[in-house]
């Protein structure tokens, strides 16, 4: 069969996503996923691991090292012109990828569909309905504002059509309704088992430090109080971002037992083992985790990040993203605040 989808994808959750996608289309044998690897170690591991389930679901996968160096970058771009231009569908996961953007131009498919990478999702809904340049919501002022802005107009304009479609499990506003596809995770739960759940707690790391959100000092404090409650032993689920110094101060303060994933948290927990109580900062498994281990005995508890937790010179605009999933996390009742009566019982 002609292989007439061409999924870019840079980061482990994008290419878990494509897979869903390819599963609940029927496309795998019709696709063409390029890993655009990043530099960190963590995730090209787990890339390499979802490469091997994509090969095995009858997807072509093919790996490109574009961030190696300045020439790889342009070579990288000559490489995938021409696919560009010659495919029917086209699956991203990060519009607000420079080298997404770089390369939409090339585009002529006649589907263009956006799988979850995190919450970029949620946000790329929320400035697709504002008809503004596609920004991340985390980002500071830079020497490269005005060339990343040019970009980003642009790439809004081309995902602008009729031609967009969004395959999510995130809440989403600004866009039609009919051009938004429900992730059910169905391939995940025909691929794996449910898991154990065991006691104790699972903490889900986060990358707020590492990204200038949260103070260092405050996260470990909070991450701490988490631990003391939870009244058997548990671990912390590294974010793949995370400093590893950070990591090693986190586990000697905490006492939890730190694990750096070998896949998605979404596959990783559906394997198991998985705690009963799984606690998480404001993140895009608040989201995803009660869809992928849907139907377990497990407590999900959010813990909001409060003014004294923020770093130094956060922006307004991510005070406000993280208040929204904040707020999304409370109304959809699948999470309860950390400081709830059921958090310090479970």
């Amino acid at each position: 069969m002609t292989r007439d989808t061409l999924g870019l994808v840079e980061s482990p959750a994008q290419f878990l996503h494509l897979l869903e996608w390819c599963y609940a289309e029927r496309a795998a044998d019709r696709t063409r996923a390029i890993v655009l690897a990043p530099r960190q170690p963590h995730a090209t591991a787990q890339l390499r691991e979802l490469a091997e389930f994509a090969t095995e679901e009858g997807l072509d996968v093919e790996w490109r090292e574009p961030r190696a160096s300045a020439m790889a970058f342009a070579g990288t771009l000559r490489q995938l012109w021409r696919p560009m231009t010659k495919a029917r569908r086209l699956v991203i996961g990060d519009p607000f990828s420079g080298l997404i953007q770089t390369l939409l131009p090339a585009t002529r498919a006649q589907q263009l569909v956006v799988v979850d990478d995190g919450t970029a999702t949620m946000e790329f809904a929320a400035q697709y309905a504002a008809s503004g340049a596609l920004r991340r919501w985390d980002s500071r002022p830079s020497a490269m504002d005005l060339p990343r802005s040019v970009l980003g107009q642009q790439a809004r304009r081309i995902l602008a059509g009729g031609k967009l479609r969004l395959f999510t499990v995130m809440p989403i506003a600004g866009v039609p309704a009919s051009r938004i596809q429900h992730n059910r995770y169905s391939w995940l739960h025909g691929r794996f088992a449910p898991p154990q759940v065991t006691g104790g707690v699972d903490v889900i790391g986060s990358s707020l430090v590492e990204s200038g959100v949260a103070d260092r000092a405050a996260y470990l404090h909070r991450v701490a109080a988490i631990a003391s409650t939870s009244g058997a032993p548990g671990r912390y689920l590294a974010h793949r971002r995370e400093d590893p110094e950070k990591l090693a101060e986190l586990s000697r303060a905490t006492g939890l037992r730190v694990v750096r994933p070998q896949l998605p948290l979404e596959i990783e927990l559906r394997r198991g083992p998985v705690a009963r109580r799984v606690v998480s900062f404001p993140s895009s498994v608040g989201y995803t985790l009660p869809v992928a281990l849907g139907g377990l005995p497990v407590h999900y508890q959010f813990e909001p990040v409060p003014e004294e937790m923020l770093g130094v010179g956060v922006t307004q605009r991510a005070r406000e993203f993280l208040d929204k999933i904040s707020t999304d996390l409370r109304n959809a009742r699948l999470w309860v605040p950390e400081s709830s009566p059921l958090s310090a019982s479970a």
